[in-house]
């Protein structure tokens, strides 16, 4: 058995994509982000810019996420700088966006990295809602890089098609002829990029087999002749997400995991 978690995988993996010209902001799953934009600080890219101007050198705080009101942690103290949720409509300049790199998921997503936030159909109506795209459709739009991550990896997850569309795939765009699309789409069993458009599995992870991901996979993708194994997280990047997890969040979040 590993001796790590899932979730301290996925965010090992999130981590080592980051660069330091990226400039990161952080959505759903706020605390795990956090953890993954911190490690990556810490680790490979110290220029990495988080929004909120959080940086590692300055204190972590973990929960609740840095950009709430609640006074009940110290993670406001680590902000340098607040940021009104109307600031998302900077994302098409870009000097002035707020940021350039992001990570969407989705209740459900295709095999052409289509994400979708709005809810599930079934006989044709709205029968499950979620949270909504908010500003998903522009920050994917006009980011420089985003990436897809869920924490459960199923045939209700992976569809053939997505009932709402909240990110646009890679499909989508080549009809319209519009450029960008999701690098990688990460979850618990492994990490897929894309070819022609179309996921490709990259990786796969520790605890996985190439037959496991094919069977809870509700589409095709494409599978290459060799399928390496995904990087383990190692003794530095374990013992610094353990040293910051002071609230156990990686524990609360591994119970999500599905697969």
């Amino acid at each position: 058995m590993p001796k790590y978690k899932t979730t301290e995988l996925m965010a090992c993996i999130m981590a080592r994509e980051l660069k330091n010209d990226d400039k990161v902001a952080i959505g759903l799953y706020g605390e795990f982000m956090l953890a993954a934009a911190f490690l990556a600080q810490k680790l490979y890219s110290p220029k990495l810019k988080i929004r909120h101007g959080l940086d590692v050198k300055k204190g972590i705080e973990l929960n609740p996420a840095a950009w709430t009101l609640n006074r009940d942690t110290k993670a406001h103290e680590f902000a340098e700088y607040e940021g009104k949720h109307d600031s998302i409509l900077s994302i098409t300049d870009p000097k002035k966006r707020f940021c350039d790199t992001f990570f969407v998921s989705g209740l459900q997503i295709d095999r052409y990295g289509n994400t979708n936030l709005i809810g599930i159909k079934k006989d044709g109506k709205l029968r499950i809602r979620g949270p909504g795209s908010i500003g998903i459709p522009s920050i994917t739009q006009f980011a420089k890089k985003y990436y897809i991550f869920t924490l459960e990896h199923s045939k209700r997850k992976f569809v053939q098609k997505v009932d709402y569309i909240s990110s646009i795939g890679h499909n989508i765009r080549k009809k319209y002829g519009i450029s960008g699309g999701p690098k990688l789409c990460i979850t618990p069993l492994c990490i897929f990029d894309f070819k022609d458009g179309v996921m490709r599995l990259k990786s796969i992870n520790p605890n996985s087999s190439l037959d496991e991901i094919k069977e809870k996979t509700g589409f095709k993708f494409i599978i290459p002749k060799k399928n390496p194994i995904t990087k383990e997280p190692t003794e530095k990047e374990l013992d610094f997400l353990r040293k910051i997890d002071k609230n156990n969040e990686f524990k609360k979040l591994e119970s999500q995991i599905v697969h």
